[in-house]
């Protein structure tokens, strides 16, 4: 598969939270996509690192990826899914107060046939010959949730663009410390002649629906393109938020 990887930092972003790791365990191609939010308290920002100095979106990244490629039973969600679990708890050493959006992508090359695994906002999407982008999964956001939903059906007057705004950036679902929350599972196919599109929300949200220029982004945008090909990799970037893992690597 031809990779290609773009993240930029929001312009009112303290540093660019988002970050994916890449591997391949013979046909399976395996990437995360990670989506950190910034918290501030008294003007810093809240944003846990290890001993190694990677921060949440960079860790969760790279070690899910290689958890799973190093357990060899990819095809296999339920298992994948209980791997997820046990390195969750490895968050509350150094990254008690993070939280994150995340999704896992298991894609066979040689079917086609994909799992999508996802906690958060972070989207998947079919692009198509003519460029346009079929997204696939529902955000986890409250906006989406059907509780909400009715809420507002009941309300006598229509919802204010604030409150929208709040539902619109509200998880219901997220990566923390204190708690596992099983991801959703998405399965689906790769139409032939299409691309699969990874996105965290700034790209899909802010940039494609809401028309905002890259250049004006306020949220940080990062999103992985994956073409059927000659494996490649090619990275744009403004940090370094990206990583491949090679056969000697695993």
């Amino acid at each position: 598969m031809q990779i290609s990887w773009t993240s930029q930092q929001g312009r009112k972003r303290r540093q660019n939270s988002d970050a994916a790791a890449v591997g391949y365990c013979g046909e399976f191609l395996v990437a995360t996509i990670v989506d950190a939010a910034e918290r501030e308290a008294s003007g810093k920002v809240l944003t846990g690192t290890n001993e190694r100095g990677e921060r949440l979106a960079q860790y969760w990244a790279t070690t899910c990826t290689e958890v799973i490629l190093g357990a060899g039973l990819i095809n296999d969600a339920e298992r994948v899914i209980a791997q997820l679990a046990e390195q969750q708890k490895s968050l509350r050493e150094c990254f008690l107060h993070d939280i994150a959006s995340y999704a896992v992508l298991i894609l066979n090359e040689e079917s086609g046939a994909l799992k999508w695994l996802f906690t958060g906002d972070c989207r998947i999407g079919f692009q198509h010959s003519e460029g346009d982008i079929e997204w696939l999964n529902t955000p986890h956001r409250l906006e989406n949730a059907e509780i909400f939903k009715q809420a507002a059906d009941r309300q006598e007057k229509p919802l204010t663009s604030t409150e929208k705004q709040i539902a619109q950036h509200s998880l219901t679902q997220s990566l923390n410390a204190r708690r596992f929350l099983l991801p959703e599972l998405f399965e689906a196919s790769l139409p032939a002649n299409a691309n699969v599109i990874a996105a965290t929300d700034g790209f899909w949200c802010e940039h494609l629906f809401t028309g905002t220029a890259l250049g004006n982004l306020e949220d940080d945008a990062s999103w992985l393109t994956i073409t059927p090909g000659r494996r490649s990799v090619h990275k744009t970037t403004d940090t370094p938020n990206f990583h491949l893992f090679t056969e000697d690597s695993k």
